[in-house]
């Protein structure tokens, strides 16, 4: 079902250090309710976009060491991206939180695409990355359904009866277990790189792949 070919078993790899410190758990309860307002949803508009850029932009890449790099389960391979010496000469990474948004954003801005296709400019500037995002072969809702199903929430919706339905209506408004993300973009703060766009090139030695991991 996971489609997880390479499945082992070695706890090492469950929280990789030394990320795991940032990990703080809060009791949180879910807004689930269909109408009840967020920043977060709604017809489209630049408010909309200002509260998901909030958290889409907000950490930036960071460099991990080579003891890092092993912890999970890679080699060294000479295709990888390192900093130059004067920026720390370490391996750049970044969290994989900011990749699960992102594709969470486009797909929100697919939903109305004839109001991203007037205003956004990434999707007027590279349409091809957007539909090799989220047309054939779906990566982000691969990417998703793997992020889902690997972290499958084991809680429970209650039902309600409700005037007006002839079935129960469930309650979403859950409590979960959650990762405090303030503790968690602090951190990636503390060790972010500040390196400018055209300073980050290939380091000598470095051995191109033949395509995309």
């Amino acid at each position: 079902m996971l489609e997880m070919p390479n499945i082992v078993q070695d706890e090492s790899r469950h929280s990789v250090p030394p990320a795991v410190e940032a990990v703080e758990y809060l009791d949180v309860r879910f807004n689930g309710t269909l109408h009840k307002p967020s920043v977060f949803k709604g017809e489209p508009s630049p408010e909309l976009d200002a509260a998901w850029n909030s958290i889409i932009f907000i950490m930036k890449p960071l460099q991990i060491s080579s003891e890092t790099l092993a912890k999970l389960g890679k080699d060294k391979r000479p295709s990888l991206t390192r900093l130059p010496g004067e920026y720390g000469g370490d391996y750049l990474a970044s969290m994989e939180i900011t990749h699960h948004l992102h594709c969470l954003n486009m797909l929100r801005k697919y939903l109305d695409y004839d109001y991203y296709k007037a205003t956004d400019v990434a999707m007027q500037a590279d349409p091809v990355s957007y539909r090799m995002h989220l047309g054939t072969p779906h990566h982000c809702v691969d990417i998703l359904r793997q992020q889902l199903l690997c972290n499958a929430d084991t809680g429970f919706i209650t039902y309600d009866w409700v005037k007006g339905k002839d079935i129960p209506f469930p309650d979403f408004n859950t409590w979960h277990k959650c990762k405090n993300i303030d503790k968690i973009v602090a951190w990636n703060h503390q060790h972010e790189v500040r390196i400018p766009y055209g300073r980050l090139a290939r380091t000598e030695g470095v051995v191109d792949l033949e395509e995309t991991p």
